[in-house]
């Protein structure tokens, strides 16, 4: 990330408890860029937004903790005609994400993910995994 990259980041709401890996989510919408602009190789990558979060519940004097993560990337890679791919998953089980969206809309994809973090995927609205 360059210099003044963050004034290009999109804004989210990401209630307390979550850890920010990285975030590479331009405020940019697919559809306004040519097919042959270079932003496609740099903001619309594999790799754009992972945070998580550790649940914790007591359970016969023992605590038990599972890491729950949001994952956001652009697929194909660079591709102008991919979409964004949106996964909630649950300890780093790849293979069955709890939850799934895709689009090529940026808008629709931060509204899930903010849907996801203060609905589906709140703590006090989820029971222990």
């Amino acid at each position: 990330m360059t210099k003044n990259d963050w004034e290009h980041l999109q804004p989210l709401r990401i209630p307390g408890g979550w850890t920010v890996v990285f975030n590479k989510l331009k405020n940019l919408e697919p559809k306004e860029l040519a097919e042959q602009d270079k932003r496609w190789i740099f903001s619309f990558t594999e790799n754009i937004l992972y945070m998580y979060t550790i649940l914790s519940r007591k359970r016969n004097s023992k605590v038990e903790q599972q890491k729950l993560a949001i994952d956001l990337g652009w697929y194909p890679d660079g591709d102008p005609y991919g979409k964004f791919r949106l996964l909630a998953i649950l300890d780093d089980n790849w293979e069955q994400p709890l939850l799934e969206f895709s689009s090529q809309s940026k808008e629709a994809v931060v509204r899930m993910i903010e849907q996801w973090l203060f609905q589906e995927l709140c703590p006090c609205n989820l029971r222990f995994l």
